[in-house]
Formats: C-alpha cells, structure tokens, sequence
C-alpha cells in the first residue's frame, strides 16, 4: 500500500511538471521578446530628457502636450522595468544601459523581483504574456509621439 501511495504521488508530480513545462517555454517565449523590444526601447527613453530641452524651448502647447506624453512614457517605462520578472529555469542573460551613452556604463540593471519561482506556470505565462503587451504598448506611443 505505501509503494501503491508512493507511486502515485511521483506519477502525480510527473504529469504536472510535464504540464507545466510547455507553459513556462510560452512564458519564456514572451519574456525574451519583451526584452528584446526593451532594447530597442530603452535607448529612446534615455533620449527623452534631451528631446523635452528642445521641445520646451518651442514653448508651443503641442510640444507641451507632447512633453507630457513624454514624461509619461518614460514612468511608464521605468514602471515596467522594475515589475520585470524572470522566467524561473530560464537564464537571465540581458543587462541594460544605466549610466547613459556619454558615461559609457554598462552595468546590469537590477529588476524589482529577479523571479517568482513560486508562482504557477500558467501564471507566469499569463504574467510575461501581459508585460509584452504593456512594452509593446510603450512601443507604439514611442513611435507616435517621437515621429
């Protein structure tokens, strides 16, 4: 009876993990095209302080409204970055520019939570699923107001 017991526990742990397994690969599918769209991103939103110097001297409201927007994408940003969460298994090989160009600062950018290994796979599929949405959203408003 205890073999019986035993047995069925491993069975038990087995197929969940095997369900989980295609879950977290998903998961890492979004994540790694969220940060590859954070590197494309993060760069603009560093230009951002420079292009509010030029916009203000305009003193327009259209570059005021613009400003703003501007202001909000990078809280936006920076909002999205510190809730960026790693996909447990999956190597965290991405680093981000903190010091500026003119610095020459390369080092690694710390995230809010480096990962939530507790959380259930099909939450954190659901979890980087809704970060690429939001990064690609910062994307969109980039281009816009940038173009």
């Amino acid at each position: 009876m205890l073999f019986l017991t035993s047995l069925i526990a491993g069975l038990t742990a087995c197929s969940s993990a095997d369900k989980q397994a295609p879950l977290l690969e998903e998961a890492g599918r979004y994540h790694t095209e969220a940060t590859a769209i954070q590197a494309l991103v993060e760069p603009k939103i560093e230009q951002i302080d420079s292009l509010k110097i030029v916009l203000s001297a305009q003193k327009t409201t259209a570059a005021g409204a613009r400003i703003a927007t501007l202001d909000s994408l990078k809280t936006a940003f920076e909002a999205w970055e510190e809730n960026l969460v790693e996909v447990p298994g999956m190597p965290h090989n991405h680093s981000h520019r903190t010091g500026g160009p003119e610095h020459g600062d390369h080092a690694p950018h710390k995230h809010g939570d480096a990962t939530l290994k507790d959380l259930p796979a099909d939450q954190m599929r659901d979890l980087q699923r809704e970060l690429l949405h939001n990064i690609r959203q910062i994307q969109t408003r980039l281009k816009a107001v940038t173009n």
